[in-house]
Protein backbone atom coordinates (compact mmCIF):
# COMPACT_ATOMS: atom_id res chain seq x y z
CA UNK A 1 0.00 0.00 0.00
CA UNK A 2 1.84 3.47 -0.72
CA UNK A 3 1.66 5.71 1.49
CA UNK A 4 0.12 9.69 1.15
CA UNK A 5 2.23 12.27 -0.11
CA UNK A 6 3.05 14.60 2.98
CA UNK A 7 3.36 18.74 3.30
CA UNK A 8 5.53 20.00 5.65
CA UNK A 9 5.34 22.89 8.08
CA UNK A 10 8.20 23.68 10.06
CA UNK A 11 6.68 25.84 13.31
CA UNK A 12 8.93 27.58 16.03
CA UNK A 13 6.28 29.39 18.29
CA UNK A 14 6.36 32.46 16.76
CA UNK A 15 3.23 34.03 15.31
CA UNK A 16 5.10 34.64 12.81
CA UNK A 17 5.72 31.37 11.40
CA UNK A 18 2.28 30.75 12.19
CA UNK A 19 1.30 32.53 9.28
CA UNK A 20 1.94 29.60 6.78
CA UNK A 21 -0.40 27.53 8.91
CA UNK A 22 -3.26 28.58 6.36
CA UNK A 23 -1.23 27.63 3.19
CA UNK A 24 -0.04 24.20 4.42
CA UNK A 25 -3.48 23.17 5.38
CA UNK A 26 -5.28 24.14 1.76
CA UNK A 27 -2.13 22.49 -0.12
CA UNK A 28 -2.42 19.38 2.36
CA UNK A 29 -6.39 19.21 1.40
CA UNK A 30 -6.29 20.20 -2.27
CA UNK A 31 -3.24 17.45 -3.21
CA UNK A 32 -5.25 15.01 -0.51
CA UNK A 33 -1.80 14.79 1.64
CA UNK A 34 -0.51 14.63 5.08
CA UNK A 35 -0.27 17.58 6.99
CA UNK A 36 2.98 16.92 9.05
CA UNK A 37 4.12 19.96 11.97
CA UNK A 38 7.68 19.72 12.64
CA UNK A 39 8.51 21.54 16.09
CA UNK A 40 12.58 21.30 16.58
CA UNK A 41 13.83 21.61 20.07
CA UNK A 42 15.91 20.26 22.49
CA UNK A 43 13.35 21.14 25.68
CA UNK A 44 11.31 18.15 26.75
CA UNK A 45 8.35 17.36 24.82
CA UNK A 46 5.05 19.01 25.76
CA UNK A 47 1.29 17.55 25.62
CA UNK A 48 0.43 17.51 21.98
CA UNK A 49 -2.49 19.65 22.06
CA UNK A 50 -1.20 22.13 24.84
CA UNK A 51 2.30 22.77 22.13
CA UNK A 52 -0.15 22.74 19.00
CA UNK A 53 -1.65 25.59 20.32
CA UNK A 54 1.50 27.59 21.19
CA UNK A 55 2.79 26.72 17.69
CA UNK A 56 -0.35 27.75 15.97
CA UNK A 57 -0.70 30.64 17.31
CA UNK A 58 -4.11 30.04 18.61
CA UNK A 59 -5.08 28.76 15.59
CA UNK A 60 -8.34 26.35 16.49
CA UNK A 61 -9.16 25.43 12.86
CA UNK A 62 -5.87 23.31 12.11
CA UNK A 63 -7.14 19.81 11.28
CA UNK A 64 -5.95 16.65 10.73
CA UNK A 65 -1.96 17.00 10.93
CA UNK A 66 0.88 14.99 13.13
CA UNK A 67 2.48 16.87 15.19
CA UNK A 68 6.52 15.97 15.20
CA UNK A 69 8.83 17.43 18.44
CA UNK A 70 12.15 16.28 17.20
CA UNK A 71 15.46 17.34 19.21
CA UNK A 72 18.53 18.72 17.11
CA UNK A 73 19.80 21.19 14.40
CA UNK A 74 16.84 22.97 13.19
CA UNK A 75 17.38 22.98 9.34
CA UNK A 76 19.35 19.46 9.49
CA UNK A 77 16.63 17.78 11.13
CA UNK A 78 14.05 19.81 8.74
CA UNK A 79 15.76 19.02 5.79
CA UNK A 80 16.28 15.34 7.02
CA UNK A 81 12.42 15.18 8.08
CA UNK A 82 11.49 15.63 4.84
CA UNK A 83 14.17 13.64 2.77
CA UNK A 84 13.12 10.29 4.69
CA UNK A 85 9.07 10.58 4.69
CA UNK A 86 7.08 11.23 1.37
CA UNK A 87 6.77 14.66 1.41
CA UNK A 88 6.06 16.72 -1.51
CA UNK A 89 6.56 20.06 -0.47
CA UNK A 90 7.47 22.14 2.61
CA UNK A 91 5.52 24.70 3.31
CA UNK A 92 6.90 28.09 5.86
CA UNK A 93 6.25 31.49 6.28
CA UNK A 94 10.00 33.54 4.85
CA UNK A 95 10.72 34.28 8.41
CA UNK A 96 10.54 32.97 11.86
CA UNK A 97 10.87 34.03 15.85
CA UNK A 98 13.31 36.72 14.39
CA UNK A 99 11.36 38.71 12.35
CA UNK A 100 13.01 41.49 10.66
CA UNK A 101 11.16 43.37 7.98
CA UNK A 102 14.28 44.92 6.55
CA UNK A 103 15.57 41.55 5.80
CA UNK A 104 14.50 39.16 2.80
CA UNK A 105 14.05 35.95 5.03
CA UNK A 106 15.04 34.68 8.26
CA UNK A 107 18.32 32.47 8.48
CA UNK A 108 16.49 29.06 9.18
CA UNK A 109 14.06 29.80 6.52
CA UNK A 110 17.05 31.04 3.80
CA UNK A 111 19.42 27.59 4.81
CA UNK A 112 16.16 25.41 4.42
CA UNK A 113 15.19 26.87 1.18
CA UNK A 114 18.56 26.43 -0.17
CA UNK A 115 19.40 22.80 1.35
CA UNK A 116 15.74 21.61 0.37
CA UNK A 117 15.27 18.70 -2.47
CA UNK A 118 12.07 19.22 -2.69
CA UNK A 119 9.62 22.35 -3.96
CA UNK A 120 9.34 25.33 -0.85
CA UNK A 121 6.53 27.10 -0.65
CA UNK A 122 7.02 30.53 1.07
CA UNK A 123 4.85 32.95 2.74
CA UNK A 124 5.50 36.53 3.09
CA UNK A 125 3.57 37.31 6.72
CA UNK A 126 3.22 40.52 5.80
CA UNK A 127 0.99 39.62 2.99
CA UNK A 128 -1.89 41.63 2.51
CA UNK A 129 -4.08 38.60 2.30
CA UNK A 130 -2.63 35.37 3.59
CA UNK A 131 -3.85 31.88 2.39
CA UNK A 132 -6.53 30.33 4.94
CA UNK A 133 -7.59 26.43 4.77
CA UNK A 134 -9.96 27.16 2.15
CA UNK A 135 -7.67 28.84 -0.29
CA UNK A 136 -7.38 27.23 -3.73
CA UNK A 137 -5.26 28.43 -6.26
CA UNK A 138 -6.72 28.91 -9.52
CA UNK A 139 -3.90 30.16 -11.66
CA UNK A 140 -0.39 29.68 -11.54
CA UNK A 141 1.93 32.16 -13.12
CA UNK A 142 5.41 30.50 -14.19
CA UNK A 143 8.01 32.67 -15.36
CA UNK A 144 11.08 31.00 -17.78
CA UNK A 145 13.77 33.02 -19.23
CA UNK A 146 14.14 30.21 -22.27
CA UNK A 147 16.75 27.83 -20.87
CA UNK A 148 16.54 24.40 -20.94
CA UNK A 149 17.06 24.14 -17.10
CA UNK A 150 13.94 26.20 -16.52
CA UNK A 151 11.74 22.77 -18.70
CA UNK A 152 12.55 20.46 -15.17
CA UNK A 153 10.12 23.49 -13.14
CA UNK A 154 7.92 23.45 -16.05
CA UNK A 155 7.01 19.87 -15.88
CA UNK A 156 6.42 20.38 -12.11
CA UNK A 157 4.40 23.20 -12.68
CA UNK A 158 1.74 21.13 -15.00
CA UNK A 159 1.91 18.41 -12.52
CA UNK A 160 0.61 20.74 -9.56
CA UNK A 161 -1.88 22.29 -11.73
CA UNK A 162 -3.10 19.11 -13.10
CA UNK A 163 -3.44 17.92 -8.87
CA UNK A 164 -4.83 21.22 -7.87
CA UNK A 165 -7.01 21.67 -11.31
CA UNK A 166 -6.04 25.00 -12.25
CA UNK A 167 -4.54 26.91 -15.18
CA UNK A 168 -0.96 28.05 -15.55
CA UNK A 169 0.45 31.57 -17.32
CA UNK A 170 3.14 31.40 -18.56
CA UNK A 171 5.86 34.20 -19.44
CA UNK A 172 8.95 34.61 -21.31
CA UNK A 173 10.50 38.08 -20.39
CA UNK A 174 13.14 39.67 -22.62
CA UNK A 175 15.70 42.09 -20.40
CA UNK A 176 16.60 44.60 -23.44
CA UNK A 177 20.44 45.13 -23.56
CA UNK A 178 21.08 41.69 -21.87
CA UNK A 179 22.36 38.90 -22.89
CA UNK A 180 19.98 35.85 -23.62
CA UNK A 181 20.50 32.38 -21.75
CA UNK A 182 23.61 30.72 -23.48
CA UNK A 183 23.59 26.93 -22.15
CA UNK A 184 23.10 25.03 -25.76
CA UNK A 185 19.30 24.27 -26.49
CA UNK A 186 18.50 28.15 -25.25
CA UNK A 187 15.53 29.99 -27.17
CA UNK A 188 15.91 33.54 -27.41
CA UNK A 189 13.30 36.09 -27.79
CA UNK A 190 11.22 36.14 -31.26
CA UNK A 191 12.21 39.77 -32.87
CA UNK A 192 8.92 40.62 -34.57
CA UNK A 193 6.43 40.86 -31.58
CA UNK A 194 3.83 42.85 -33.23
CA UNK A 195 3.45 40.40 -35.84
CA UNK A 196 1.23 37.67 -34.72
CA UNK A 197 0.65 35.22 -37.23
CA UNK A 198 4.54 35.70 -38.27
CA UNK A 199 7.65 34.84 -35.67
CA UNK A 200 5.13 35.11 -33.02
CA UNK A 201 3.03 32.58 -33.69
CA UNK A 202 5.86 30.19 -34.55
CA UNK A 203 8.08 30.80 -31.64
CA UNK A 204 5.05 30.40 -29.30
CA UNK A 205 4.54 26.93 -30.54
CA UNK A 206 7.72 25.78 -30.19
CA UNK A 207 8.79 27.54 -26.59
CA UNK A 208 5.56 25.55 -25.63
CA UNK A 209 6.20 22.07 -27.04
CA UNK A 210 9.74 22.50 -25.82
CA UNK A 211 8.82 23.68 -22.28
CA UNK A 212 5.73 21.35 -22.21
CA UNK A 213 6.98 17.85 -23.09
CA UNK A 214 3.75 15.92 -21.82
CA UNK A 215 0.59 16.72 -23.28
CA UNK A 216 -0.81 18.91 -20.52
CA UNK A 217 -4.12 18.95 -18.87
CA UNK A 218 -4.35 22.04 -17.49
CA UNK A 219 -5.08 25.28 -19.99
CA UNK A 220 -2.07 26.90 -20.77
CA UNK A 221 -1.55 30.32 -21.69
CA UNK A 222 1.37 31.69 -22.84
CA UNK A 223 2.92 35.51 -23.23
CA UNK A 224 5.77 37.62 -23.61
CA UNK A 225 6.93 40.70 -21.96
CA UNK A 226 10.16 43.34 -22.37
CA UNK A 227 12.04 45.01 -19.48
CA UNK A 228 12.32 43.69 -15.34
CA UNK A 229 11.96 40.29 -15.14
CA UNK A 230 10.73 40.72 -11.11
CA UNK A 231 8.63 43.87 -12.12
CA UNK A 232 6.68 42.43 -15.47
CA UNK A 233 6.25 39.41 -13.57
CA UNK A 234 4.57 41.16 -10.97
CA UNK A 235 2.54 43.12 -13.24
CA UNK A 236 1.63 40.37 -14.99
CA UNK A 237 0.19 38.71 -11.80
CA UNK A 238 -1.51 41.75 -10.79
CA UNK A 239 -3.21 42.20 -14.22
CA UNK A 240 -3.79 38.16 -14.79
CA UNK A 241 -5.45 37.60 -11.40
CA UNK A 242 -2.57 35.07 -11.03
CA UNK A 243 -2.62 33.71 -7.29
CA UNK A 244 0.63 31.74 -7.10
CA UNK A 245 3.76 31.91 -8.42
CA UNK A 246 6.21 29.22 -9.21
CA UNK A 247 9.80 30.21 -9.80
CA UNK A 248 13.01 28.11 -11.17
CA UNK A 249 16.29 28.60 -9.28
CA UNK A 250 19.37 27.83 -8.52
CA UNK A 251 19.72 27.43 -5.40
CA UNK A 252 21.62 30.15 -3.71
CA UNK A 253 19.82 32.81 -2.80
CA UNK A 254 22.76 35.31 -0.88
CA UNK A 255 23.22 38.69 -1.98
CA UNK A 256 24.88 38.64 -5.32
CA UNK A 257 23.09 35.96 -6.58
CA UNK A 258 19.27 35.30 -7.70
CA UNK A 259 18.20 38.94 -8.29
CA UNK A 260 15.02 38.76 -9.48
CA UNK A 261 14.06 36.34 -7.11
CA UNK A 262 15.19 37.90 -4.20
CA UNK A 263 12.64 40.98 -5.61
CA UNK A 264 9.58 38.94 -6.17
CA UNK A 265 10.09 37.38 -2.72
CA UNK A 266 10.42 40.74 -1.60
CA UNK A 267 7.24 42.37 -3.03
CA UNK A 268 4.75 39.39 -4.04
CA UNK A 269 1.26 39.41 -2.67
CA UNK A 270 0.78 35.97 -2.92
CA UNK A 271 2.66 32.44 -2.07
CA UNK A 272 5.73 31.60 -4.24
CA UNK A 273 7.17 28.17 -4.91
CA UNK A 274 10.43 27.74 -5.29
CA UNK A 275 11.63 24.38 -8.02
CA UNK A 276 15.22 24.13 -7.72
CA UNK A 277 16.59 23.14 -11.57
CA UNK A 278 20.17 22.00 -9.98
Amino acid sequence: MNRKNGIVIPLDGSETAATATGAAQAMALALDAVLHIVHVTDDLPLPEEELTGQLCAGDSKLRDYVLHQLPGDVVDTIVDFSNRQNIRMIVMSSHGKTFDEVALMGHVSMEIIQRAPIPVMVIRPDMKKLPDAGWRPRKILVPLNGSPEAAAAMDQALQLADALGCSIDVVHIAMLGEQPPQEAGSMTSPRYLDYAYYEWSAWAGEFMARFAKQQPSAKLHLYHRQGSPAEETLKLAAESSDDLLLLPWHGLLQKDHARTLRELLRRTEVPVILIKTV
